[in-house]
């Protein structure tokens, strides 16, 4: 069993300094909720988490098969409920690829990813549904939902 780890210092209000394999992330929340907007807050992380665990799955498929990705754009939605706790009711990404590719190795890297491959993808899809849209040298060519089969 592979163990990750992460550390966190508290450095005044909410804001927190997080260290992981020497990388520093600055974590807050903003100023109405009553601390110094020094960095996004641990929900925002985690939309920023499942884009860079998808988009590397999708970048390294690509590659794999000799596709000629120029640029890989993930923009990550997700709506909150109004309970306490507060957490994702949905996720929705939107990978924008552009470049020298196949409509059908693009639609099945990012299904890939999203069905077999992506860990964090697959975390939340246990709390909430996931669905994402393909984008192709600006074409939409692809809708689908996250759905893991074990």
């Amino acid at each position: 069993m592979k163990i990750m780890e992460a550390n966190v210092h508290w450095n005044s209000k909410l804001s927190f300094t997080g260290n992981i394999r020497g990388h520093e992330t600055q974590m807050d929340t903003t100023f109405e909720n009553g601390s110094l907007n020094r960095g996004p807050n641990p929900k925002e992380l985690l939309l920023n988490s499942i884009s860079a665990c998808a988009g590397m799955d999708v970048a390294s498929i690509l590659e794999h098969q000799k596709e000629k990705l120029l640029t890989l754009d993930i923009n990550v939605k997700a709506e909150l409920t109004k309970t306490i706790p507060s957490y994702f009711s949905s996720i929705k990404l939107i990978f924008k690829l552009s470049g020298d590719l196949k409509n059908e190795a693009s639609i099945k890297a990012c299904e890939a990813s999203m069905t077999k491959y992506c860990g964090v993808s697959y975390m939340l899809g246990k709390v909430c549904p996931i669905t994402y849209d393909v984008i192709l040298n600006g074409e939409m060519v692809f809708s689908g939902e996250s759905i893991f089969k074990n």
